[in-house]
């Protein structure tokens, strides 16, 4: 394990101190990996931390202001929980977890077309709210998602 840690090319650590929405930060201070840690989905920072030792080149600073185009990682899988779905991050050894439907809607809206368009405009029916209502919720649990790595930046859609 100590050749391990000396070989790797960064040291990416969880910091109690630096917090997002009351969840920890896990950040790499060799590069410009972040993102918010959750409790329920990540169970502790060591997964994390090891998959970026694993994955260096694969860094996103999930901290940074939401992108205007974002994209499903290959790391995110949905799994069956019960009679329900659920999603996963496999960087980490955590249990599939539930989210709402304007999650839902986020996940199909993005993979559409990158964008959070479709999401806003389902959210506006189903709930039959105004459209400033129904896209501050749907950034505000876009942000959530990206924040926690569940959504990174799309590759150039042109």
């Amino acid at each position: 394990m100590t050749a391990y840690r000396a070989a790797a090319p960064h040291r990416p650590v969880a910091d109690y101190g630096r917090r997002f929405d009351g969840q920890p930060v896990v950040h790499c201070p060799d590069c410009h990996w972040a993102q918010a840690l959750d409790k329920n989905l990540h169970e502790g920072p060591y997964g994390l931390i090891y998959w970026h030792r694993d994955h260096p080149d694969d860094a996103v600073d999930h901290l940074a202001a939401l992108p205007n185009h974002l994209a499903i990682p290959a790391y995110v899988r949905w799994v069956a929980q019960g009679h329900w779905l659920a999603i996963e991050d496999q960087r980490s050894e955590g249990p599939g977890i539930l989210f709402g439907t304007e999650c839902l809607e986020i996940f199909q809206s993005v993979s559409a077309d990158g964008g959070l368009e479709r999401a806003v405009f389902a959210y506006t029916q189903q709930r039959c709210v105004f459209p400033s209502t129904a896209r501050a919720g749907i950034e505000d649990a876009a942000v959530g998602l990206f924040r926690t790595g569940l959504l990174r930046p799309a590759p150039d859609l042109q």
